[in-house]
């Protein structure tokens, strides 16, 4: 079966966002409540982005993200862990969604055509649980333009 154009173009952006913001990512898949494991963050991932993670990709990030502060693991086995944002890590996710936001406006401005782009729907929408601070979700203006 032959990929439409623009399924071919939206996996293409949905691959680089991923590679790009890959902690960002990661990051958004841990704003639950709960701790979650690699496999599941990269399960996330698939099931918004269809793109796969490999955890030899993955684990890198985590840690990195481990080393600077931004996320907690807990052992559940000798091999085995799962993963939680830290207070520092929810405020640097806060602030890089909001520079996100801000850099789809400025293409909106740009284009010419913001008024189209703010009806699409919001990928951060997908990505962010509804448990997310309400005051978070309506500071940012494609978290809002979702929901019209």
């Amino acid at each position: 079966m032959r990929i439409k154009y623009r399924d071919s173009i939206v996996r293409e952006v949905g691959e680089r966002f991923v590679k790009a913001f890959l902690d960002v990512v990661v990051g958004l898949s841990l704003t639950g409540e709960k701790p979650v494991s690699g496999y599941s963050i990269i399960e996330h991932i698939y099931e918004v982005f269809n793109v796969l993670i490999a955890p030899s990709v993955l684990y890198p990030t985590l840690h990195s993200m481990l080393r600077r502060g931004l996320i907690t693991k807990q052992m559940t086995s000798n091999r085995t862990g799962v993963y939680m944002l830290t207070p520092k890590g929810e405020a640097w996710l806060k602030e890089m969604v909001e520079a996100l936001s801000n850099i789809r406006y400025s293409i909106a401005l740009l284009t010419g055509d913001w008024e189209k782009t703010l009806k699409f729907t919001s990928i951060f929408s997908v990505l962010v649980p509804h448990n997310i601070e309400e005051e978070t979700r309506v500071r940012h203006p494609l978290l809002t333009a979702s929901k019209s």
